[in-house]
């Protein structure tokens, strides 16, 4: 056995010294309060490294190796619960990853842990855990979480981690740090995802991404900035009710057939809608209507969606996509839901239809006029006539279609400026040999007789 005072070496020494110490097996090390025995012994690593081959695996008890007592886990330790309170690895050693597997900074951190007697040991996360629960019973939260979180973290991957989580989310909660609480239920829930705590789970996230959606609302006016009064532990920094929407959002994502997932998907949709944020409303209730299809909030997800159809569209010079789903969701409105349509709010729907067939027209005759003014007369008269045939005898129509018989002895195209140059330019070798395909050549010779006014065309 040997020792070293740290404090003796030069700053540069003591820190190659402790890299070598993590970057080694732990069991390569004689640390100076190990043991051989501690070592070497049944339920120790090097133990179960050269006595593995020998163990015989017995359904619901664990690994037996002839002539010792007990029963093992997949690692080698001691097994002191049955297999269906545990979650045993049975895989042996876990595989090692990486160009430099040796100097994973995660993996040495676990060696050194381990090194110093703070490894896994379900018996120490047991105490951890009983220790826990007398104080949570005490309403001592904040001693409380210090036993659970040290609980779940002494035996990971096992239903006592799963009870360590949860309490400590639950001494989070009951001491209003939100914040440490809602990570923690995630948390739990992603490391556990068939725990049978998921109805609480879900519930204290609701009342958690609740209280910070009004707490935002009810304050706006009060504060004009982002940062929030920091002496109020149930409140975020920056940024209430974005960690609100994110809490939405867990709950759908952590529970997405259970009846709040629906619930949350709304309450997102909402607050967005009440933001002006209307293209990521329009996401949510989206999601809503194709995901959820059995959902009390199917009416409601229709007529905001459509509302937020038409606040997402800008105008005739932007994208007219939001002009078409509404039309589609009007068309649904009235057919899906109209047992559900009072006589006003039908009345306020052939309004919106109305409403949008306007701007639709309004946008076909834009374009049309665009060409029309940069004296592309050919497509300007195909869209004139498109939407003399489409609105029929409106008034929109009536005017395309007087517009259409005015353009329609003038080029399709403008003249080229500088024509005359392009034309004396040199052509390149590829467009040439382009222009020299008979289906490209006889279009060119065909738009060329259109453009002289011929009546027949050359075709070679």
């Amino acid at each position: 056995m040997w020792t070293i005072h740290m404090l003796a070496l030069p700053n540069i020494f003591r820190l190659l010294l402790l890299f070598a110490l993590v970057a080694s097996p732990a069991s390569a090390v004689d640390w100076p309060w190990s043991s051989v025995n501690q070592n070497q012994g049944p339920g120790t690593r090097d133990w179960w490294r050269n006595h593995k081959y020998k163990a015989e695996f017995v359904e619901g008890k664990g690994y037996r190796v002839p002539g010792v007592e007990g029963f093992f886990d997949g690692e080698g330790r001691f097994m002191t619960a049955p297999l269906d309170e545990v979650a045993i690895k049975l895989t042996g050693e876990a595989p090692e990853t990486g160009l430099l597997p040796e100097l994973d900074p995660m993996k040495n951190y676990g060696r050194l842990k381990e090194a110093v007697g703070l490894g896994p040991n379900q018996i120490i996360a047991q105490q951890y855990l009983q220790r826990g629960f007398e104080l949570y019973q005490k309403e001592d939260y904040k001693a409380a979480a210090d036993e659970f979180k040290a609980a779940a973290g002494r035996w990971p991957d096992s239903q006592l981690e799963e009870q360590g989580l949860f309490y400590l989310a639950e001494c989070y909660y009951m001491q209003g740090k939100y914040i440490k609480a809602r990570d923690t239920y995630d948390k739990l829930v992603q490391q556990h995802p068939n725990t049978r705590r998921l109805d609480m789970v879900v519930d204290r996230e609701w009342s958690i991404a609740k209280y910070w959606e009004t707490h935002y609302f009810d304050y706006k006016e009060k504060w004009r900035t982002g940062m929030n009064n920091p002496i109020d532990p149930t409140l975020p920094w920056f940024d209430k009710i974005g960690h609100s929407v994110k809490t939405y959002e867990s709950i759908r994502l952590n529970d997405p057939t259970g009846p709040r997932a629906d619930d949350a998907i709304m309450a997102a949709a909402g607050i967005y809608f009440r933001l002006e944020r209307y293209s990521d409303a329009d996401y949510h209730y989206s999601l809503l209507r194709t995901d959820y299809p059995q959902s009390e909030f199917q009416f409601e997800a229709h007529v905001l969606g459509l509302q937020s159809k038409l606040r997402m569209y800008q105008g005739p010079d932007y994208d007219g996509a939001p002009l078409d789903d509404a039309k589609v969701l009007a068309r649904r409105l009235k057919t899906q839901f109209a047992g559900r349509l009072s006589d006003e709010e039908r009345e306020r729907l052939n309004a919106v239809e109305a409403q949008v067939a306007q701007a639709t027209e309004k946008r076909d005759v834009q374009l049309a006029q665009y060409y029309d003014n940069t004296e592309h007369y050919g497509a300007a008269r195909i869209i004139y006539q498109d939407v003399a045939n489409k609105y029929g005898s409106s008034p929109v129509a009536s005017e395309a279609r007087t517009r259409a018989e005015e353009i329609k002895e003038l080029p399709e195209k403008p003249a080229k400026p500088l024509g005359w140059l392009v034309e004396w330019a040199p052509v390149s070798t590829e467009r040439t040999a382009m222009n020299d395909i008979p289906e490209v050549k006889q279009a060119n010779e065909e738009r060329l007789a259109r453009e002289r006014g011929e009546t027949g065309t050359v075709v070679k």
